[in-house]
């Protein structure tokens, strides 16, 4: 008899126990991943809860060797030219906090890994990193970024990590211990503050004071000629490296009469007139609040018939608002706005930069250029 009041008094203690230990369980888990521990920012970095959190866009992820300790994330990307990105979302940050990003990773034949940390939603501010390079190795090791938080107030559960690999098919990554913590160490000074790896090659606009593309100038937004080192020679000389270098983007939506899904801002060097004409487009949703970055090599642009000689001045450059179907929203040429109503595009309020950064230059980042 007293040996079944014993069993009874247990299970009444137990059973409160394991409701508790089920429920502590249950406050790791969130949707769609694992709730961050302790000060790191970042769920399940060690990948010991197998892929739970983390996203694979343009790649296949799966957990194994090699790994610094236990498993990593083994990636392995999809497209030839869409870079691989494995993406971790919902993320919790302090405004104006120093913070310490740590990672150990390797990639098959040393390949590069650029990291953003940004707003999940439009208009997808920065948040403190923004492409930062990293020089893997095929063996393996710890990387470190110190850095302070921008781009908001208050605390916020919206910022999105972005581990970005470089373009090809097939390249392999393995990623561990993904650590992002606050610390009382100032954040290092920004790159090359001279900025000898980047030219600012075309601004328009800000967001205090946008620039407004108004019907007449019939969708063009041109530098002709252009001026300084935007129009210098980029082959030899002072300027040596510019023509094998990259050209980043930012533009953000500001106003516009009627939201145009599936806008595009063509950008276009003109040199001794349209024959030697190189563009490429960009889609960007002509919605208030849209915001987008974008880059691309130099080299990787459409050529109308001859390629531009890059060590010659050029005749202007500049963007060209385009519809959904990529036809000029312009009256010039006889295009009569393609059948659009102008009214519904204009006057349009942006802000559009775009920067190059020579041959094996490091981009310093948009905070120079008020963004």
């Amino acid at each position: 008899m007293k040996s079944d009041v014993l069993r009874l008094q247990w299970r009444r203690l137990a059973l409160p126990a394991i409701v508790l230990a089920a429920l502590a369980l249950s406050l790791l888990i969130v949707q769609g991943g694992l709730k961050a521990v302790g000060d790191n920012a970042i769920a399940n970095g060690d990948f010991e809860g197998d892929t739970t959190g983390w996203t694979c866009k343009s790649c296949t992820l799966t957990t194994g060797a090699p790994a610094q300790e236990g498993v990593a994330g083994q990636l392995t990307s999809t497209s030839r030219s869409a870079r691989a990105q494995l993406i971790q979302s919902g993320i919790t940050l302090q405004p104006n906090t120093t913070y310490e990003l740590t990672f150990w990773a390797r990639s098959e034949g040393g390949k590069d890994l650029r990291v953003t940390l940004m707003q999940q939603v439009a208009p997808r501010a920065n948040y403190g990193m923004n492409k930062v390079n990293f020089d893997l190795t095929a063996d393996g090791q710890v990387y470190t970024h110190t850095f302070t938080t921008v781009g908001f107030d208050a605390p916020v559960s919206d910022a999105r990590l972005v581990l970005q690999a470089d373009k090809g098919r097939g390249l392999q990554y393995s990623i561990d211990n993904v650590t992002l913590t606050p610390t009382d160490e100032p954040p290092p000074p920004p790159p090359d503050d001279d900025r000898s790896d980047e030219i600012l090659v075309f601004n328009r606009g800000s967001l205090a004071t946008p620039f407004e593309i108004t019907k007449s100038l019939s969708g063009f937004v041109e530098d002709k000629p252009p001026t300084g080192p935007a129009n210098a020679n980029w082959v030899t000389g002072q300027y040596a490296g510019f023509a094998g270098g990259t050209l980043y983007y930012r533009a953000r939506i500001i106003s516009i009469p009627v939201n145009q899904p599936g806008m595009k801002l063509g950008f276009c060097f003109w040199e001794q007139g349209f024959d030697h004409e190189e563009c490429r487009g960009q889609v960007i949703d002509g919605i208030p609040g849209t915001e987008l970055t974008w880059e691309h090599s130099l080299d990787d642009m459409w050529v109308k018939a001859d390629p531009i000689n890059w060590a010659n001045p050029r005749t202007k450059h500049g963007f060209i608002v385009r519809n959904q179907h990529n036809k000029p929203v312009s009256a010039k040429k006889g295009w009569n706005w393609n059948g659009e109503d102008p009214d519904h595009w204009y006057p349009m309020k942006v802000h559009y930069t775009v920067v190059l950064v020579k041959e094996g230059g490091v981009f310093s980042g948009w905070d120079y250029y008020g963004w």
